[in-house]
């Protein structure tokens, strides 16, 4: 169980956030965005209108910033903001967690949004290093040959 304020949250309850967050990210790219902002917007709203116009902008910030390039560290943090938001409804809602289920559900897998093929081919040569990632973070810390005197 997870801890929020004095509430304790069950951890699936804190997986589904996570992976309503990875699909709403994911989706926020994709031409299944206008359906995926629909029923978040919703679902979020909880039949308040004034909150799901609310919810509905902040979907829309993450749309702009999905639409942005060279935005990965953007999008991380924008998964992060958004499971904690989902985490939020479901302890406050848990009944929601079949409506984001069933969101969750009409969205394609995160990481599948394009079907274009992409190859990625990474060669060193010599003494050379590469370092490469296909999806994700990679932080390289190298340190150069010791210069100090013997």
């Amino acid at each position: 169980m997870t801890e929020k304020g004095h509430l304790l949250i069950p951890d699936w309850l804190t997986t589904l956030a996570a992976a309503g967050s990875a699909a709403l990210v994911s989706a926020a790219s994709t031409d299944a965005w206008l359906t995926a902002r629909d029923r978040f917007a919703r679902l979020l709203g909880r039949g308040d209108a004034d909150h799901t116009q609310s919810a509905a902008r902040r979907l829309d910030e993450l749309r702009s910033i999905a639409q942005r390039p060279g935005n990965q560290q953007e999008l991380a943090e924008a998964r992060r903001t958004w499971r904690l938001c989902l985490q939020d409804l479901m302890a406050e809602h848990p009944d929601a967690a079949d409506e984001l289920r069933s969101a969750i559900a009409e969205l394609p897998p995160p990481g599948l949004a394009s079907t274009a093929a992409i190859r990625q081919e990474n060669r060193a040569y010599d003494h050379g290093i590469v370092n490469a990632v296909a999806n994700g973070n990679l932080t390289i810390h190298q340190a150069g040959p010791d210069t100090s005197p013997s």
